[in-house]
């Protein structure tokens, strides 16, 4: 794929590719608690329970954002407003934290508010990139590309996977110095 692509078709690779990488940790988050659910693990408040979730979360909405970056670029789906939609994010964003607090003061896993989790982190990140307009992509998958790398590096931290985790520490700073730079350059 990458050898046929067109150079002015790159953007959309990227973001395509970029979406694959969160889905693969949002896919890892969701095996995990699965795990923890069927191993009857009796207390939600750990360290890993968090990294687990936190890693569903941020992979599901990278995968969500990147493809609906990927079709805006492809000019399969046009810029969309909604009305009060930054309203609407932040109560997305409030609800995503507050079932996290919830499912973690549960005594064990829960199988039907971790996929409640992951149906509302994705409708964040569909909600979240539509708005931006087609000169603002890169900036926006650029700070998608860190979401992608901060979820890799809480599965490598969760496996012990030394490669893993740094490599997830250097492309969500990586990621993070080019939004910003980007922004900068940009206004």
């Amino acid at each position: 794929m990458a050898k046929k692509v067109k150079m002015t078709a790159m953007p959309q690779m990227v973001s395509l590719f970029n979406g694959m990488g969160g889905a693969c940790a949002a896919i890892i988050g969701i095996v995990e608690f699965n795990h923890m659910h069927h191993n009857g693990i009796t207390n939600m408040m750990t360290t890993d329970a968090l990294i687990v979730l936190a890693g569903l979360i941020i992979g599901s909405i990278s995968f969500a954002g990147s493809m609906i970056a990927y079709g805006k670029l492809d000019g399969k789906i046009n810029d969309r407003t909604f009305p009060a939609g930054q309203i609407m994010n932040i109560v997305l964003l409030l609800a995503i934290v507050g079932l996290t607090a919830y499912i973690m003061m549960q005594p064990e896993a829960n199988l039907s508010y971790m996929y409640a989790l992951l149906f509302i982190s994705l409708l964040y990140g569909v909600l979240f990139v539509m708005p931006i307009g087609g000169a603002d992509m890169p900036v926006v998958i650029s700070l998608l590309n860190s979401f992608t790398g901060v979820a890799a590096a809480f599965a490598g931290f969760l496996y012990g996977n030394m490669a893993m985790l740094t490599g997830g520490i250097l492309v969500g700073s990586a990621g993070t110095i080019l939004t910003m730079l980007m922004c900068n350059a940009m206004n």
